[in-house]
């Protein structure tokens, strides 16, 4: 199965992106143009952890959603894109998994015991299967806390949105078929950092770490690691697209660079937005790093 299968098709017209800091909404209008709207989120709106999104203050984060809805006149169906760091993100392998869903997820609950700090009953899991490889079973899985989850859906609730995709930035980026092969997509937010390694759309290798540090050195150091593995265990050593997003741009301009040095590494350049912001400089405040996920889903370059 393709990693655009973790999100649906055909994208809602609005699309909404959260963080501690900002929240933001993009509806698609009729004639092509998008249409936004932010704002700075209370301190306090969300709690976050060592899982991620650990809780919600539906009473502050209310108000706030209400009025971005009103003011871009959204859709009710929506797309909410959230920090990659909100959630959890494994690539796990099997001998052999259980046929009935109920068993499976018991499976996948008791590997990740081992790998999370929350007890499994708290969890949400997605899971994607994947091609087999050497006949070992590979799922990719999605995890995060329901408690939250469920807090942060029954706030759009409230205001008549249904959230019909929930997918953190990373997912929103990685899609679409016209991406080289393979690719390996890293992106930076301030005290994360997350890889994918892509080849035929299908994942290879998913990193996703807290980072102590948001320094060059820390990340570098990751990087240096993920080619080690990318070059030794899966042995791919040909030429190899890298897209970069980054919050900050001072890490952005360093992955550029890296990549520039890097043998047998190259920029890849993804294809303009089928869809643009009409006549409004909310989008330079709001930040790319922000709206590209959104606008991704919104044009339909993730399916």
């Amino acid at each position: 199965m393709k990693l655009t299968r973790l999100l649906t098709s055909p994208p809602p017209p609005t699309g909404w992106s959260l963080d501690r800091a900002m929240a933001a909404v993009v509806r698609r209008q009729a004639k092509e143009g998008l249409r936004c709207a932010a704002l700075e989120v209370p301190e306090g709106a969300f709690e976050v952890g060592p899982m991620g999104l650990q809780g919600v203050d539906e009473d502050r984060l209310r108000p706030l959603l209400n009025r971005l809805q009103t003011e871009v006149e959204g859709s009710r169906r929506a797309s909410v894109v959230l920090p990659t760091g909100w959630l959890r993100t494994h690539l796990l392998e099997f001998d052999a998994l259980p046929r009935r869903h109920g068993d499976q997820r018991e499976v996948v609950l008791w590997r990740l015991k081992k790998l999370l700090p929350a007890p499994p009953a708290s969890l949400r899991l997605t899971t994607v299967p994947l091609p087999s490889t050497d006949e070992r079973k590979r799922l990719l899985v999605l995890v995060g806390v329901e408690r939250a989850l469920a807090g942060l859906e029954a706030v759009f609730e409230s205001i008549g949105v249904s959230p019909a995709i929930l997918t953190p930035r990373f997912y929103a980026l990685a899609g679409g078929g016209r991406a080289p092969s393979p690719l390996l997509r890293i992106q930076h937010e301030h005290g994360f950092l997350a890889l994918l390694l892509l080849v035929d759309d299908t994942p290879r290798l998913v990193r996703t770490k807290p980072l102590a540090r948001d320094d060059w050195s820390t990340v570098e150091r990751e990087l240096k690691l993920a080619m080690g593995f990318i070059k030794g265990s899966l042995a791919i050593s040909h030429p190899l697209s890298v897209a970069v997003s980054a919050e900050d741009e001072t890490i952005a301009a360093a992955l550029r660079g890296w990549v520039a040095a890097g043998p047998g590494l190259s920029l890849a350049t993804g294809a303009p937005p089928s869809l643009g912001f009409d006549g409004t400089s909310l989008a330079s405040r709001v930040g790319a790093f922000r709206l590209d996920p959104v606008v991704s889903l919104l044009s339909g370059g993730v399916r």
